[in-house]
């Protein structure tokens, strides 16, 4: 019974006031009712049919929550502090390279080509402080708050998608030919110049010889196309952990500012996106399969604090 309670708040969150009364009280008062007319195991059955009905409602009127209006002040709040810091962090990231390389005139240029890689790494990032700024208004129903964060999850990873799978290899093979001696032919392109249709469709594009052999490089291809892929979908994972972070009881340190959160979840990202190969080979799993293992962790980490929450409530 307490489960069927807590569907209800949960939708309550989501959705408008108007679509819960329409939808989903009358869903889950009917749910509520079957339950306590059923005795037994019956009931598990009931449940498992409500909870399966709860879900394609919730599917089917999902697409309202993204033409929830959000106030302008809020929408330009979002997007001023994503804008800069992904413009910041992209400059972190991009200008010791003007110090290592002897780039002479062609600093601008190149420097510029440098930054579609760099902002691909950083940019996810920013949902850390988009989540700020859309809660920092307390005067926001929790439905617009959820709304609001549902399309920045949304258009965030829209554009990580078109920047890792066009931007970043276009960019990758400018750099390439930019850097090619004078007079020498473009240069063959590689896996990570290839765009994410052609990495599906026809990798035998990728005619650079990486010294690898047919077995090697089907697992060079998968690899490349999961670390895509998973960077595509961090914004959603970062967004979610703030989020619960800003739902944490408040104390003297904490929440922690958004900076402080985000510099250290990029270094822990950093460390684990590094050591993929050696999580593949440790836990016997599949190439591409590494590069997943931050959202990994940080997906069972959101699930256990919701469970253990929910353990606490209930002692309550």
């Amino acid at each position: 019974m307490e489960i069927i309670s807590r569907a209800l708040a949960f939708v309550s969150r989501w959705f408008d006031a108007a679509t819960v009364a329409r939808v989903f009280e009358p869903l889950i008062a009917d749910w509520q009712r079957e339950w306590l007319d059923a005795s037994g195991v019956h009931r598990w059955r009931v449940l498992l049919r409500g909870w399966c009905a709860l879900v394609c409602a919730v599917v089917v009127s999902s697409p309202r929550i993204l033409v929830v209006p959000t106030p302008g002040a809020v929408t330009m709040r979002i997007v001023s502090r994503i804008a800069s810091f992904a413009v910041l962090a992209t400059l972190v990231t991009v200008l010791p390279f003007a110090f290592q390389l002897e780039l002479g005139q062609r600093a601008p240029l190149l420097l510029l080509l440098l930054a579609p890689s760099s902002l691909a790494l950083v940019f996810p990032f920013a949902m850390i402080a988009a989540v700020d700024a859309i809660r920092c208004d307390h005067a926001l129903p929790p439905h617009v708050e959820r709304a609001a964060a549902a399309k920045v999850a949304f258009a965030a990873c829209l554009f990580m998608l078109l920047l890792m799978g066009w931007g970043v290899p276009a960019a990758n093979q400018a750099w390439r030919t930019a850097m090619a001696p004078a007079g020498a032919n473009a240069p063959a392109r590689g896996v990570r110049e290839l765009t994410i249709t052609e990495l599906f469709t026809d990798p035998s594009l990728a005619t650079a010889n990486d010294g690898t052999n047919a077995s090697g490089r089907a697992a060079v291809i998968v690899r490349e196309i999961n670390s895509r892929l998973s960077l595509v979908a961090l914004p959603v994972m970062l967004l979610w952990l703030r989020w619960r972070l800003l739902d944490l009881p408040r104390r003297r340190w904490s929440p922690l500012p958004p900076s402080v959160i985000a510099i250290a979840a990029f270094v822990a990202f950093g460390m684990l996106r590094g050591s993929d190969r050696i999580i593949e080979d440790v836990l016997a799993l599949r190439p591409g399969a590494g590069p997943w293992s931050p959202l990994v962790i940080i997906g069972l980490a959101m699930v256990l604090d919701t469970f253990r929450r929910s353990r606490v409530r209930g002692v309550a």
